[in-house]
């Protein structure tokens, strides 16, 4: 190719120096301006490039061309120009040999600053040598940069901070010369004319067998096309599978020039391709880890805070929580937090060290905690303590829109883990080896953390109230609501009066919510206990109706995704409606929804039963579904129909499976199923009350006597009392008795096949009066 000797092209100074201008320069240099992007369009040759380049960097600074001039200045050069740079092996004499490399990589940084072309395919291919010039080693008899030492990692810059363009990224370091050769990049020549670089050994790169080491300036462009590229949408994906993360990683582990400059690369590509980059690279980026959580333990100046900041992004998604090679990260960091929170700090200081224990105590839980040794409870403690501090000051002012909402967010997620704490007694997995596991809190750290808890949840409700409905799709009112119902889910009796008060808003909000398409399952969580004040505030807010629609909504979401995941919420759901059929039965006979929802279990309960997994859920729609026909007993949805058939059936089936006779010779008569046992304590109360509501239901649908007769329910369970001892288990007996009773009381047929299967002897031996009257026809 073409060139011009070296010292025309060195030549002209950037201009740095910002003097003002006289009357009337800037319309004149604007037209030298365009005069010169003609030249440079016209041109016939790369001397004629360089030159009209040349002219038109020193009309204008970096940071003074509009990106319309940058794209002007793009369409004219193309890539064309730096691709021949970059081929180019011979420079002319008393030239740097990476001169034209130098060049090409400036005028890419250029370009990269237009985001129509970050992406380009030509600077996507570029990718393989920009990684191998910013994880070169320093060649050999070069000095590997420290991190006080001017112009290489540029220590005022935040590693989650891009490389900034212009001015402040060219300010020269010690014995070097910074040169501008294009508007709006960087790009230089750091050595003066006719000085040649001191080595001229090669060094090995990404994408390139055999390359001369670079210069800062080179390398500083290079981080800039990188970051640009990373910015863009496809970005952080294009440079994962360029091999980015390896390369950032190495150029910065063994602190490679402009090593920093490494971190705000990777910190954009975990944000955007986190959970596959360390599926991929798990074991360069755990390496990165425990090197940046080493420093961040060692530290004691200003970059402990810069590196609470960037620590975030490095952290691996909740699922690699179990890598055994992260313990010594998870020591030094808890280590690390513990000497930065334990100290006076400002809120610039502070809050990043917040956000930083809420990112851990997310991902690690309470085996983050184990680095504080004998101590984790006092540090939960701790931490607790200050989030809670926070919180308060933050929305208790009179203007709360202007909250750090990042902090007090990640404030609520540390009060969320102390609920869990105090409620669960989750134990710290430092236990010595022999010893049963304590608690993480003591019983007076609990009762302590909890009173500062109940002041901060006070002040969310604060808050809360004064939230305008215009303001309903703010994700931080979103956040705010989500820790008051993680809180009322565990602490039903705390701050009744507040929480009463700002119920007509919780609802609104929900009912908002769900019209608009996003789905709150925080919200049933306070109303599973009510009392007379707040359920009064809730039917008077529609809340059945709303409610119905949420339960509705999550039955087809579990239905077409076949999964269990949204069981809990329809378990909340269906247990405030069980609170509202047993408090409030006038209600449940006059208001539609009760009618809707009866529908809807009677012909969800069949496909429901049949699926184990959902056994719990089983329980709350059978128990609900016979609660509701007693009190809807005259509605068309419950008479003698296919429909009401079915769900009878499928509740008897529910409640016959339930116990089985002993067949292991032990003696016990009756056992209960296997199935049943695992998790009886969730479906154990719903069981006993579903047997009742179903011997309430006899007298009040007269189908439904038959249709016990006929699914021999009722023989199963003459058979289970004539297998049970005397002296067996009460409640199993009276619930027994409080279905065969009404059986006995309203149906011949019932009748007469007990008495037929001796139930007489039956009912004498187990005491059951009544049943004995009915049998007898005396009752």
């Amino acid at each position: 190719m073409s060139s011009i000797p070296a010292p025309q092209l060195l030549a002209i100074e950037g201009c740095g120096n910002a003097v003002p201008e006289p009357p009337g320069m800037g319309e004149a240099r604007s037209a030298a301006l365009e005069r010169c992007l003609q030249v440079l369009r016209d041109a016939a040759s790369d001397s004629e490039q360089f030159a009209a380049l040349l002219l038109v960097t020193k009309l204008a600074q970096a940071g003074d061309l509009s990106p319309s001039t940058r794209r002007r200045v793009f369409d004219a050069v193309g890539f064309s120009l730096p691709n021949r740079l970059l081929v180019t092996v011979e420079t002319p004499p008393d030239c740097p040999p990476h001169l034209f490399r130098s060049l090409a990589v400036s005028l890419l940084a250029g370009f990269s600053t237009d985001p129509g072309l970050a992406a380009h395919p030509e600077l996507i291919n570029k990718i393989p040598l920009l990684l191998g010039l910013v994880s070169a080693e320093p060649e050999p008899g070069q000095e590997r940069p420290r991190r006080d030492q001017p112009g290489l990692d540029l220590p005022e810059q935040s590693p989650t901070e891009p490389a900034q363009d212009g001015a402040k990224r060219d300010q020269p370091g010690p014995n070097q010369t910074t040169q501008r050769t294009a508007p709006g990049l960087s790009p230089t020549v750091p050595h003066a004319p006719g000085q040649a670089e001191p080595n001229q050994n090669h060094c090995g790169g990404a994408g390139q067998q055999t390359q001369l080491c670079p210069d800062l300036a080179t390398i500083q462009d290079s981080y800039q096309c990188l970051t640009a590229l990373a910015i863009s949408p496809r970005g952080p994906r294009v440079l994962l599978s360029r091999g980015a993360v390896p390369a950032l990683c190495r150029a910065h582990t063994q602190r490679c020039p402009g090593h920093a400059l490494a971190l705000p690369v990777l910190t954009r590509i975990l944000s955007g391709a986190g959970p596959a980059a360390w599926q991929k690279h798990e074991e360069e980026l755990t390496r990165l880890l425990v090197l940046l959580s080493s420093e961040f333990a060692r530290s004691g100046d200003s970059s402990k805070f810069t590196l609470c900041e960037a620590l975030p992004h490095f952290l691996p998604p909740p699922a690699g929580a179990a890598r055994p090679g992260l313990r010594p990260s998870l020591d030094a960091l808890c280590a690390g937090l513990r000497e930065v929170l334990g100290a006076r700090l400002s809120v610039a200081q502070r809050d990043p060290a917040l956000r930083l224990a809420a990112c851990l105590l997310d991902g690690f839980g309470a085996e983050w905690l184990a680095g504080s040794g004998p101590g984790s409870g006092q540090f939960l403690a701790l931490l607790v303590n200050l989030a809670c501090v926070e919180v308060r000051m933050a929305l208790e002012e009179p203007d709360s829109g202007s909250v750090r909402r990042d902090t007090v967010t990640a404030c609520y997620r540390i009060l969320e883990f102390g609920m869990e704490a105090c409620s669960l007694g989750l134990t710290c997995p430092d236990t010595a080896p022999g010893k049963p596991p304590s608690g993480l809190l003591t019983l007076e750290q609990s009762r302590q953390v909890l009173g500062v808890m109940e002041e901060a949840v006070a002040a969310v409700i604060f808050y809360l109230a004064q939230v305008a409905p215009v303001r309903y799709r703010d994700p931080f009112v979103f956040a705010s609501v989500r820790l008051l119902c993680a809180w009322l889910a565990e602490e039903t009796s705390s701050l009744k009066q507040e929480v009463c008060a700002l119920l007509p808003f919780l609802i609104g909000y929900g009912r908002a919510l769900f019209e608009g398409e996003e789905r709150d399952r925080g919200l049933t969580n306070q109303m599973e206990e009510l009392s007379e004040g707040p359920r009064a505030v809730l039917l008077s807010q529609g809340s059945p109706a709303l409610l119905l629609r949420y339960l509705s909504h999550l039955w087809g979401r579990l239905g077409a995704a076949g999964g269990c995941q949204d069981q809990a919420s329809l378990q909340t759901a269906c247990s405030v409606f069980l609170n509202l059929t047993v408090t409030e039965p006038g209600i449940v006979r006059t208001d539609p929804s009760f009618s809707s929802l009866q529908t809807l279990l009677m012909d969800s309960l069949p496909s429901l039963i049949q699926k184990p997994p959902l056994l719990i859920l089983a329980a709350h729609f059978c128990t609900l579904g016979l609660l509701m026909a007693r009190l809807l007993a005259g509605t068309p949805a419950l008479q003698d129909r296919a429909p009401s058939r079915r769900f009878a059936r499928s509740a008897l089936l529910f409640l016959s499976r339930a116990h089985t006779l002993d067949s292991d010779g032990a003696g016990r008569g009756v056992v209960r199923s296997a199935r049943y046992s695992e998790c009886w304590e969730d479906v154990g109360e719903l069981w006993f009350l579903g047997m009742q509501a179903l011997g309430g239901c006899v007298a009040e649908l007269p189908w439904l006597a038959d249709t016990v007769l006929q699914s021999g329910w009722l023989g199963d369970a003459l058979e289970l009392l004539r297998a049970c001892p005397a002296s067996a288990d009460p409640d199993l007996r009276g619930a027994l008795q409080s279905v065969l009773t009404p059986l006995a009381q309203h149906s011949q047929a019932c009748r007469d096949f007990i008495r037929k299967q001796q139930g007489e002897v039956i009912a004498k031996l187990h005491c059951m009066e009544e049943l004995q009257r009915h049998l007898a026809g005396t009752g």
